[in-house]
């Protein structure tokens, strides 16, 4: 497997650069070729050289397809995570294993308080818990991070600890800075802990380092002139967390992406066609925010988002607003293409952005990843027979002539009643 990585690297670098002509391989192996490029950097953090390198990779490529592209730089925050550490100190010693949730602030060096369950962290569940001066735990689900967060600061708790509502652990963010410190915890972990407290008092000892500076990213957005003035966006985040090489989550995507690309050239599109590489997903959706609340985003007609399509056998698409022209497209042409896909509810990634500003949007996804935000994200998880009906979909998807029917009317209040962070 080494070697085959190896070797699709240095041909990627190749028709990246113009050294070869196409690849005559189908467009699964094309994109799977992409994702071992856009790995062998190492994570592409946001704001780091890896994701310049990236950003750099995807223009250069889209521009040999003879596509027209810009590098669109934004500022955003950045946030990293120095130290964590969360310890039962009584009735017993128990060294858990936390995650820092995006955001959060840290603490006046160690916190040792008592801990109290309060539910999954909603008002009511406060209203029932008595968390003042101490660390409240909540089970993840119902509602957003910040919301449990700022939920547990208003009932008077020091900080708040996420345990996770399936198996196993997670990360997650916040997606602004919340008034106290929150981590996360697996599952296992947590029922550990709400154990302990069925038994009597427990104390824990919590430590978070963390700091929050201003970076820069940046925006790769293409555009390939069609028959109307009306335009179509392609869109998939470039950028990885920190410690995974982000084979799936998300080069699978942005592969997918440019692969769709070199198929949408030929006939000439219906309407303009935008295919666009996003930075700083993972910490708050901040690059697509930034490309939707533009002028020239705000003008998009529709938007497809592709993110972790490399692995997991299922593919679904959703969206979380009430328009579900996008949905339908991608549905319309599956059937065309006798692709099986599954409709269903999804925020949580780039077209989230998009529908923020009232712009049609879904997003393609495989569920199912358990190398998800890991250092084990590597190329040869992701199978390029995965990758291939996504590529044909998406680029028939943004053929689809009910991309541009009548948008039905919009809900008062709907826009507010979506979720601003990740559950």
């Amino acid at each position: 497997m080494r070697r085959v990585l190896l070797v699709a690297l240095a041909l990627a670098s190749l028709w990246a650069q113009g050294g070869l002509g196409a690849p005559v391989e189908d467009p699964g192996a094309r994109a799977f070729s992409h994702v071992v490029a856009l790995t062998a950097a190492g994570p592409r953090v946001a704001g780091s050289p890896a994701e310049r390198r990236a950003v750099e990779y995807v223009a250069g490529h889209l521009r040999g397809l003879g596509y027209r592209v810009e590098v669109l730089d934004f500022s955003f925050p950045h946030f990293e995570v120095r130290e964590v550490s969360l310890e039962v100190t009584s009735p017993l010693r128990l060294r858990l294993t936390p995650r820092v949730l995006h955001y959060s602030p840290s603490t006046e060096g160690l916190l040792t308080a008592s801990l109290a369950a309060a539910g999954r962290g909603l008002p009511e569940d406060f209203r029932e818990a008595d968390v003042r001066g101490k660390v409240a735990l909540v089970e993840r689900g119902n509602i957003p991070f910040f919301e449990k967060a700022e939920n547990a600061a208003r009932a008077g708790a020091r900080a708040v600890v996420v345990y996770n509502h399936e198996p196993g652990s997670f990360s997650g963010t916040l997606t602004r800075p919340s008034a106290i410190p929150a981590v996360a915890l697996s599952r296992e972990e947590g029922l550990r802990l709400r154990s302990l407290l069925q038994q009597g008092p427990v104390v824990v000892a919590l430590r978070v380092s963390t700091s929050l500076e201003i970076r820069v990213s940046w925006n790769v957005v293409a555009s390939l002139a069609g028959r109307s003035g009306a335009r179509v966006l392609l869109g998939a985040h470039v950028d990885s967390v920190e410690g995974s090489p982000g084979a799936n989550d998300n080069a699978s995507g942005v592969a997918a992406a440019l692969e769709a690309a070199r198929l949408l050239r030929s006939p000439t599109p219906p309407w303009t066609v935008e295919v666009a590489a996003f930075g700083a997903e993972e910490g708050g959706l901040f690059g697509s925010a930034a490309y939707a609340r533009s002028e020239r985003g705000r003008g998009l007609s529709a938007m497809l988002n592709l993110d972790m399509v490399g692995v997991g056998t299922r593919l679904l698409v959703g969206n979380t607003g009430q328009d579900r022209r996008v949905v339908e497209a991608v549905l319309q042409a599956a059937r065309e293409l006798e692709v099986r896909v599954e409709a269903r509810r999804m925020g949580s990634s780039d077209h989230v952005s998009f529908e923020r500003e009232g712009i049609p949007a879904a997003m393609l996804h495989r569920p199912d990843d358990p190398h998800y935000h890991s250092p084990e994200d590597t190329p040869d998880k992701v199978r390029p027979e995965l990758l291939e009906p996504v590529v044909r979909l998406s680029a028939a998807t943004l053929r689809q002539h009910n991309l541009l029917a009548s948008r039905p009317p919009k809900r008062a209040g709907a826009g507010a009643s979506r979720p601003h962070g990740r559950l």
